[in-house]
């Protein structure tokens, strides 16, 4: 195993629950949609307040209008230049803010930018994080990005998911939720609530630990993804360290990571066979979700996947089966029921996050899945690191079986560079991609010029 991905152990619990671990269970679609108008409705009516979230949100909405109803947006006018980087003909690419080890983003209801920076060091050995959930957003519209610290001390944040009100996030072991409305900056107080960790009923009157969190933080590694299908369903993922150790009879490794079906204090397993599945996402407006499989280091056979998530359970090889019909037990036959990968990418160029264009930009760039490529820890300038796209089929949003298209090169043979190691992607309705990076410490927007 590599140093990039060394275990640092199972993460200590950081989050206290306030309200003594027996929080209700997570919202139906219907109880979200509820609590969706119930939000709105609190923000229209502290919209005559000048300090209040809402007139945020009101005026976010407002700009959101204007772009729909036909009026050029300067997207273009946000953030600030950057020199060497370049956008594609007909592109612009802008400093967006400056943010330490970001790592995964998610765009708010409103259109506010939250951003996961961990504080404990990666497997890259990058420290400095602050630890925190920060929201960027331009709330006078005059281009100067804002930031803030929505949620701190998170040694371990990753994943990010708005959905019924709320905010969750993982955190080591664990998958918290705090309250959330729209246009909000700042987390409310003690209303942190525990989804996976924490302490639950033992059955015989007493309190034991969470066992869903003990079996969360299995395989060493913290770095867990998060995504939101439309219905509502939520998935989390977990890796592992493990090796292809053969037992009797021919038995797989037990070692496997694996993608569940998220609910209050319970863990449903969708998918299994993975190393390290840091990074998922669901499509905005299909019931079509994937995650992003990072392969063996260095080894032969070996690749990196991109993975649709399906109803039923399927195997994807880890730790005996690179690939289908590839790996240690490829004699035994065994590595013929892997499932196959949607999309295959070059060993080393390592997917992190990724998203789909919402349909606002022009060909060949319309409704493809762009993905952030972090790059080879072992070669020069990360090579492999890059933001590239793959054309996706109409019908269906999948991407399509060949070679990711480049997008976006990195700076990192410049004297000076500036976006090193993409980390994720996402893009918010009005036409605009953001990029993450935690090498540079950083986030960076790209957008057609004058989008409409």
């Amino acid at each position: 195993m590599s140093l990039r991905f060394r275990a640092r152990g199972v993460a200590t619990f950081l989050i206290v629950c306030a309200s003594g671990c027996t929080a209700p269970p997570l919202p139906t679609e219907d109880v979200a949609s509820d609590r969706g108008v119930d939000a709105a409705s609190d923000a229209d009516s502290a919209a005559s307040d000048a300090d209040s979230a809402a007139s945020d949100a009101d005026s976010a909405a407002d700009a959101r209008d204007a772009s729909d109803a036909g009026a050029p947006r300067d997207y273009c006018r946000s953030g600030r230049a950057v020199p060497g980087l370049v956008a594609p003909p007909g592109f612009c690419v802008r400093k967006y803010s400056d943010v330490r080890l970001t790592r995964v983003m998610a765009v708010a209801p409103n259109g506010d930018l939250f951003v996961a920076a961990p504080a404990r060091a990666s497997a890259t050995g990058l420290v400095g994080g602050p630890g925190a959930i920060v929201v960027l957003s331009d709330d006078e519209g005059d281009g100067t990005i804002e930031q803030r610290m929505f949620a701190t001390g998170l040694a371990d944040v990753h994943g990010l998911v708005f959905a019924g009100g709320f905010l969750y996030f993982t955190n080591g072991a664990t998958v918290v939720r705090t309250p959330y409305r729209a246009g909000q900056r700042e987390e409310t107080a003690g209303a942190r609530e525990f989804v996976i960790g924490g302490m639950v009923p033992d059955g015989m009157g007493g309190m034991r630990v969470d066992p869903e969190s003990v079996r969360f933080g299995i395989g060493g590694r913290d770095t867990h993804g998060m995504a939101r299908s439309p219905s509502g369903t939520i998935y989390v993922t977990r890796g592992e360290y493990s090796s292809c150790s053969v037992g009797p009879g021919g038995v797989r490794a037990a070692g496997t990571g694996e993608v569940y079906r998220l609910g209050m204090h319970s863990l449903e397993r969708a998918l299994f066979g993975f190393r390290n599945p840091m990074y998922a996402r669901c499509h905005f407006s299909r019931e079509l979700c994937m995650v992003a499989e990072l392969g063996e280091d260095q080894t032969t056979g070996a690749i990196e996947k991109l993975l649709v998530i399906t109803p039923s359970e399927s195997w994807f090889g880890y730790p005996c089966c690179y690939q289908r019909g590839v790996g240690p037990q490829a004699m035994s036959g065994d590595c013929n029921d892997v499932r196959q990968e949607e999309v295959s990418i070059p060993l080393g160029d390592t997917p992190f996050g990724f998203d789909w264009e919402r349909g606002r930009w022009p060909e060949p760039y319309r409704n493809g899945l762009f993905v952030a490529l972090h790059g080879s820890f072992y070669l020069p300038n990360y090579a492999g690191a890059a933001v590239v796209y793959l054309p996706t089929d109409p019908a269906t949003g999948i991407p399509r079986r060949q070679a990711a298209i480049p997008f976006l090169a990195t700076t990192n043979a410049s004297p000076t560079p500036s976006l090193q190691r993409p980390t994720d992607v996402v893009f918010s309705d009005d036409g605009r991609m953001f990029v993450s990076d935690d090498l540079g410490g950083g986030v960076y927007m790209l957008a057609p010029e004058l989008a409409r």
